[in-house]
């Protein structure tokens, strides 16, 4: 019986693990990294404080989910504990989610209180649901 109850267990927790999209519930965005550096990513629903990040959790500590290695690309970020990211949005007042993109190398070397304090955010990213959709649910980091 014990078996059994394991058994069950694992196999619930890998369904629900397996993320997927689907033409009304996108649970994966693809972030490609088309630089030769690492980069770290994070997100947030608190436009228009585009300082929001600071709030954030140290990227370092979940690398998982926030790192982008060079001239890859990645499904792991911005995740949605298991929501859509359409139902994500509609709790974002002002239906606008900020994504940032940080240099991976100064992160690691000098830490995150240095990137918050020197505001150093390689990029922004204001996105809209519909401008997800036109960009068939992948940001691409091109360096610029």
């Amino acid at each position: 019986m014990k078996k059994i109850f394991v058994f069950l267990n694992i196999s619930i927790l890998l369904i629900s693990c397996n993320a997927t999209n689907t033409n009304s519930c996108h649970k994966i965005i693809t972030f490609v990294n088309k630089t030769n550096k690492t980069i770290y990513v994070v997100g947030s629903g608190e436009y228009p404080n585009i300082e929001d990040y600071k709030y954030n959790s140290n990227p370092l500590n979940n690398s998982y989910d926030t790192k982008v290695s060079a001239n890859e690309a990645s499904k792991n970020v911005l995740p949605t504990s298991g929501n859509c990211h359409e139902a994500i949005y509609s709790n974002i007042k002002s239906g606008i989610m900020m994504v940032y993109v940080f240099d991976g190398s100064t992160l690691e070397t000098q830490g995150w209180d240095y990137i918050k304090t020197n505001n150093l955010v390689l990029k922004r990213y204001d996105l809209t649901l519909k401008d997800l959709e036109n960009m068939n649910w992948t940001i691409t980091y091109d360096g610029k």
